[in-house]
């Protein structure tokens, strides 16, 4: 159901308009009616319903670790991923996960051998002090309105939303009812092995197969949803496997350097094919009415 109120966050426009209308398709009586149970949505985090930049929200949780570490041991100051902290190679750091080998490493390092219980007193703990380093607002006040306000609309339509990001699902789970009322069940992403022993959960050395990237997105959603998504977005060429399953593709482009930041790197392939795969292009700059 849509009323003039629908979305109000967002900018009335084709990509508006489009949504609108695939929802009133897909849930409305006829040959394109979706049953309930197979209206699975399916959103990345980082860039899509949260700001990523100029660091992942994840990788400044890990920074404020590996800084404790270091002034502990400084002969950790000769590797990576602890050598670019202590140089400041924001280059390097602003690519972490492209870095596969010294983030794991470097997370382990941080947070492995600890329970799952202990690791989220952590993750709750750095959402309630931690801010954005520019916008200078609390990280829980960085997540995109129009996007929290697409969620909710899918929900009142009978859409099982997830978060199918890159970065650590129990990263998320803490704090994905909080930001987005989806409960912590729906969140799919990455993780460090989970071992059971001694009657609780640690984390420990290793990474689940395959982690939540590119292919391995639509592989967790189906294994987790039970169905490949009726709708998925994203923002990077990571999320384009996806998009690809998706009957309906949304792709945020951030070309809103007053409001956010302007950036496509990282995306060339999924704008490049945007048009001739029939996904929507949302510009941040012309169908945000609001930001955060």
């Amino acid at each position: 159901m849509t009323t003039p109120s629908t979305l109000p966050s967002w900018r009335e426009g084709p990509a508006k308009a489009a949504i609108l209308e695939f929802v009133q398709r897909v849930t409305r009586p006829g040959d394109r009616h979706v049953p309930p149970q197979e209206r699975v949505a399916a959103f990345d985090n980082d860039g899509t319903l949260w700001c990523e930049k100029p660091y992942y929200v994840q990788a400044d949780f890990f920074f404020r670790r590996w800084r404790e570490m270091i002034e502990a041991d400084p002969s950790r100051a000769g590797e990576q991923p602890y050598r670019a902290l202590v140089e400041g190679d924001s280059e390097w750091l602003a690519h972490i996960y492209d870095h596969e080998p010294e983030l794991i490493r470097g997370a382990t390092d941080a947070y492995g051998g600890i329970t799952t219980d202990a690791f989220e007193e952590a993750v709750r703990a750095f959402f309630e002090t931690a801010r954005h380093p520019s916008l200078d607002v609390p990280y829980t006040n960085v997540t995109y309105r129009p996007m929290c306000e697409l969620v909710a609309f899918l929900e009142a339509n009978d859409f099982r939303v997830y978060i199918c990001s890159g970065g650590g699902r129990d990263f998320i789970r803490p704090v994905s009812e909080r930001l987005y009322a989806i409960p912590r069940e729906r969140v799919i992403g990455s993780s460090i092995a989970i071992e059971y022993r001694d009657g609780d959960l640690y984390r420990v050395a290793g990474v689940e197969q395959p982690i939540d990237d590119g292919p391995g997105k639509p592989v967790h959603v189906f294994t987790r949803a039970g169905y490949k998504p009726l709708l998925a977005g994203g923002n990077a060429d990571g999320d384009i496997p996806m998009l690809e399953t998706a009957r309906l593709g949304i792709l945020v482009r951030h070309d809103d350097p007053e409001r956010e930041f302007a950036y496509d790197e990282g995306a060339e392939q999924a704008l490049a094919e945007a048009e001739s795969r029939g996904w929507i292009v949302v510009s941040m700059k012309r169908d945000f009415r609001t930001m955060f």
